[in-house]
Formats: structure tokens, C-alpha cells, sequence
């Protein structure tokens, strides 16, 4: 900091805005303007005195901690944006900063007397980097300061996460986490809430009773008045009042529907608040309404869009957060819902063909094992006994046939619970054991015809999705790790991570998918094109569309081939069983003649 020859060191002790005990040190011209200063930054009760010459003198040279200071430009960002004025925005991020809080203090003092940020920052010496100050000074010559602190966010937020990352070897990839603390903050805001039941007169007149979690009973009944209701009675949640949902999760085709209808009450100058508590009442679903109300309800209480949808764990995808969270930066919120709603929809009628393309194949399957099942239990063993009545002599498949049939009558209960064990063992290791789900998935994508089906549908995915967070302004760091946190595909999660590797070690994106099995040689070639054209983010919406366009004609092949296939499997194992009752026949025939 610099300390000219108008500025003295004072001490203080005092309690703070949350009525703590706290101390520290304070640059300024007079002890009246200290203390001044000091009930500005919500300071009580404060005792101020100089620092003599035989104490122990502050640490004058402290610089910034750039890995916090993404949280605190976000704060101070938010703030300006929602019209706070400066010096407010700079103490209510001195209050919630955890490392820095002691330099936007002392940046209180110099605002407080005039400066501007980008002046309060260069009176603080070497403490913020040159780019951060120059950047600043940008945002307050063209008064559009709170832009240029999301621009820092963004850049400050893109390396903050990958520096350390960097191991020298690239076979130590399975040991990078990329940090994504998305359930704790679910989690943290779960233990907040206190779950409550109410009855009330809904806006029709009819009388409503219902279940809803706030932080207290008046924060639920206030929240129960927004939304129309009258004569309120709100009362702890009882232990046996049980509310099953077995799904919390919005499926995708009722996001891109609500989401289109948002952007539309967005566009029309509805408030977000209210445009939201639209979509709350006129829906039907319980899991929709739910969601919707707990968004209006973090709304209210001065969340903005993106945090109020992680509050709710997993009922939102992530990438729709991250997205959001983006356009929340830029002011652009109602275009990229229209993005997100044709992305979500286009997610849909992937998943249907999807499960088009599945059900007539495990409905024949699962008509073939009936059968068989039947057959064994109940047509053979009367066969058998006939056989065995008459001493006829049995062929081998016969003989195969009926003891199949008899071990699966004396030990059904056994091959029944084998069957579970081993479908809940696979499930189990699936979802907890990554080394696993990746060895399955790496056999699914070489076996012929199915392997080409899933990596078309992951290369599509793949970039679809990074063509709409770089077209999005998305930093390219930020769009692997929001890519690797909603991949389920370990392949190429693993490939994520490579990328984010080399990012860091100053190479391309497409050094990471060169001569990779995952990722045809087409899709890589138009990164490359992207790359050295720079228009990364047309090329890959190019890819995405190219390789949806092979997903469904793959998946229309798969469709009619498999009808005949499926056929002859059935037919195939009522011929055999049928041809071991039969073939007994003619011996017995013979033996009569």
C-alpha cells in the first residue's frame, strides 16, 4: 500500500455488523476519519488509536487472493448491477469476503473519500494485478463497470481451477478432479430449511393443503402471500406427513416448453419473480410445480436465476445452471433460454427415438424369456413324465431340454435371487465404481453396430453442447469443466480432462482428440478448421448437426433390422424346445410299429 506522508496506521478493536469481536488496522488521515469509516463498514462500539513506533507494525504489502477474488467480484458485480452504489457494493463485499477482506476495507476509505475503484486500487500499491486495474479502468471510462468485473470473473474463474493441474504426465489423468461443489451448496441450503404444512384459500376460493420448506414459519406464510393465498395457517410438518415423489427431476421436454414460455413472459417485461410464479400455477405436475415454487421462493428472498436452480441439487441439468449462470453476467438472459429450449428440445427427440428404437426389441425379448419360462414350467415336465412312462429313448436335446426344465422347477427361487444378485451387484459397481462403468462402456463402443449408435449419440451431445457455451461467450476452460461435470461418459470425461491439461500447458484443443478412438476423424478435422478459423463455435454446431443427422439414420437401420432378428431369436427357441418334445415321438412311435 502506499503509505504517503498524510496517511497513519490505526488499530481498532470494535464489534462487527454481526456482532462478533473483531480488530484490525486502518490506514487514514485522522482518528475521527477512521472511526468515521469504520461505522460505514457496520462497525460498533469501536476503539481507534494509532500505532506507535516500538509495536508491531500491519503488513502493508498483502496482495489480493486472485482464487477469492472471483467470489468477491461476483458479489460486487451483482450488487452494482441491482444499482447499489459503489462504496455500498464495495462494504457489503468487504462482509462477505473471506481472504481479501481486509484490503476492500481499507478500498472503503479511499472510495469513501472519493476515489474510484480503479483509484482505490492503484493507492493499494502491488495488491491487485496490473490487467485487474486496467481492466477496471476500462468499465468506469465507458460506465459500464459491472461488464468489465464479470470479464475479470470470467478469465480469474477459467484458470483458477486447472493451474495446479498440471502434473507433467499425462497418464495421471484419472487422478484430476475437477471441482464441482454444486451438491454442497444443495446440501448446505437443505440444512437451512425447515419443512412446514399449510392450509389456505387458494385464488379460485377453494381451500388448499400442502407441504413447503422454508427458513421460518413467517418466511413461508409471506412466500404463501405472494403467490395468492388467503386465511394462511402454517404449522411444523409432522414426522408422518409423508409426501412421496419417486422423480424430482423435470423431465426435458417440460423444460423446453417452460422454458420457451419464460422467455416469452421475459420478453414481454413480466418480472422474472412473477413470470416464474406463472409457470408454478399452471402446471399440473407435483414435481414442476414444486421446482417452480421453491425457484420463486429463493427468488423473493434475492437469489438470482442460476443459484436458485442449484439450491434444488439435481431437479435442474447442470449445463442449463452454468448457462444461465452466463447469461446472468451478460444481461442476455431471455436469448439464451430460447437457446436452451431448442437444445433441450432437440434432447427430447433424441431420447424418444432413443427409446423408440428400444422398446419393440425388449418387448420381444422379454416375450421370448415368458415363453420360455412357461414352456419349461408347464409343457415340458407333462412331456417328461410321458417319456419317462414309456421308456423312450431321449436325444440329446431332449435330454438338455428337460433338465433345464427340471432344475428350473425344483430351483426357481435360487435362479431368481442369482439373477437379482448379480443385476444389483452390476447396478451397484456401475454407479460407484468408475474403473468399471468405464470398461463397460468402453466394450459397448467396440462392439459392432451398437459401439458406431453411442459414439455418434456422444459426439453429438458433446459438441452441441460446446458449440452453445462458446457461442455463448463461455470461456473455453470454463466449457470443459461445465462439459466433464455433465458427461456420463467416462471416455470421454477422460478426454475432457486431457483437454483441460493441455489448455494449461498452452496447447490446442484439438492436440487432445488427435488419433483418439472416441472421436471420429471428421469431427476432429472440423475442431482443427474451427480452430485456426476461429470460429470454434460454428464448426462444432456443423459437427453436432452432421452427426445427429447419422445418429437417426443409424438409428432407423438398427430399428428395421432388429424386427427380423428378434423373430427368428423367438422363433429359434420355440423350434428348439418344440423339436425336443417331438423327436422322443418317433422312437416311441417306431417302438409301437
Amino acid at each position: 500500500m502506499n503509505n504517503d506522508n498524510k496517511l497513519y496506521i490505526f488499530k481498532f478493536s470494535a464489534t462487527d455488523f454481526a456482532n462478533k469481536k473483531a480488530s484490525g488496522f486502518l490506514l487514514a488521515t485522522s482518528k475521527d476519519e477512521c472511526e468515521l469509516v469504520l461505522s460505514v463498514l457496520g462497525y460498533k462500539n469501536s476503539s481507534v488509536k494509532p500505532i506507535g513506533k516500538n509495536e508491531k507494525q500491519p503488513d502493508l504489502k498483502k496482495k489480493v487472493d486472485t482464487k477469492e477474488l472471483v467470489n468477491d467480484f461476483s458479489t460486487l458485480s451483482n450488487d452494482l448491477a441491482g444499482n447499489k452504489s459503489l462504496l455500498d457494493s464495495i462494504v457489503d463485499t468487504s462482509h462477505k469476503s473471506k481472504n481479501n477482506k481486509e484490503i476492500f476495507e481499507q478500498m472503503t476509505y479511499f472510495i469513501y473519500r472519493g476515489d474510484t475503484l480503479a483509484g482505490a486500487m492503484k493507492k493499494m500499491g502491488d495488491a491487485f494485478p496490473k490487467e485487474i486495474i486496467d481492466e477496471i479502468s476500462l468499465g468506469e471510462l465507458s460506465d459500464d463497470l459491472s461488464n468489465h468485473l464479470n470479464v475479470i470473473i470470467n478469465k480469474y474463474g477459467s484458470t483458477k481451477n486447472i493451474k495446479e493441474q498440471d502434473s507433467g504426465e499425462e497418464e495421471e489423468i484419472e487422478g484430476i478432479d475437477i471441482h464441482d461443489d454444486s451438491e454442497k451448496i444443495a446440501e448446505d441450503y437443505k440444512k437451512r430449511m425447515y419443512p412446514f404444512k399449510y392450509t389456505a384459500i387458494d385464488e379460485n376460493g377453494k381451500k388448499k393443503t400442502g407441504y413447503f420448506d422454508a427458513e421460518s414459519i413467517d418466511d413461508c406464510t409471506h412466500f404463501l402471500e405472494h403467490s395468492g393465498f388467503t386465511k394462511i395457517h402454517v404449522e411444523p410438518r409432522k414426522s408422518y406427513d409423508v409426501q412421496i415423489i419417486l422423480n424430482n427431476k423435470i423431465n426435458l421436454s417440460s423444460i423446453a416448453f417452460d422454458l420457451t414460455q419464460l422467455s416469452t413472459y421475459l420478453k414481454a417485461g413480466i418480472p422474472l419473480v412473477d413470470a416464474v410464479d406463472i409457470l408454478a400455477k399452471q402446471t399440473t405436475n407435483i414435481v414442476n410445480k414444486t421446482a417452480y415454487s421453491r425457484l420463486e421462493y429463493d427468488l423473493l428472498k434475492g437469489d438470482n436465476l442460476s443459484t436458485a436452480m442449484l439450491h434444488q441439487g439435481d431437479v435442474f441439468p447442470k449445463l442449463l445452471i452454468n448457462m444461465i449462470k452466463s447469461a446472468e453476467m451478460t444481461g442476455d438472459l431471455s436469448s439464451v433460454l430460447d437457446d436452451m429450449a431448442e437444445y433441450y428440445e432437440d434432447a427430447a427427440q433424441t431420447k424418444k427415438s432413443i427409446k423408440s428404437a428400444m422398446t419393440y426389441p425388449l418387448f420381444v425379448l422379454l416375450l421370448a424369456v415368458v415363453v420360455l419360462v412357461f414352456m419349461l414350467l408347464e409343457i415340458v415336465p407333462q412331456f417328461v413324465t410321458l417319456y419317462q412312462t414309456n421308456d423312450a429313448e431321449l436325444p440329446a436335446i431332449t435330454t438338455f431340454v428337460m433338465n433345464a426344465s427340471d432344475n428350473l422347477v425344483n430351483n426357481w427361487m435360487y435362479i431368481l435371487i442369482g439373477i437379482v444378485s448379480v443385476v444389483t451387484v452390476f447396478i451397484v459397481c456401475y454407479k460407484n465404481i468408475r474403473n468399471f462403468r468405464k470398461g463397460i462402456q468402453t466394450f459397448l463402443m467396440h462392439v459392432p453396430g451398437i459401439g458406431k449408435l453411442i459414439i455418434y449419440n456422444e459426439v453429438y451431445n458433446f459438441t452441441k453442447t460446446f458449440a452453445s457455451l462458446i457461442n455463448h461467450g463461455v470461456f473455453i476452460t470454463d466449457s470443459m469443466q461445465i462439459l466433464s461435470n455433465i458427461s456420463t461418459n467416462e471416455v470421454y470425461k477422460d478426454l475432457i480432462k486431457k483437454t483441460m491439461i493441455n489448455l494449461a500447458k498452452g496447447n490446442k484443443i484439438s492436440d487432445s482428440f488427435k488419433n483418439e478412438w472416441a472421436f471420429p476423424m471428421v469431427a476432429y478435422h472440423m475442431l482443427v478448421t474451427g480452430e485456426s478459423t476461429g470460429q470454434l463455435g460454428l464448426m462444432m454446431e456443423k459437427v453436432s448437426e452432421h452427426y445427429k443427422q447419422l445418429y437417426k439414420s443409424m438409428t432407423d437401420q438398427f430399428k428395421s433390422m432388429i424386427e427380423p432378428i428378434m423373430i427368428v431369436f423367438v422363433a429359434g427357441i420355440v423350434g428348439v424346445i418344440l423339436l425336443s418334445i417331438v423327436t422322443p415321438m418317433f422312437g416311441m412311435y417306431d417302438q409301437i410299429k
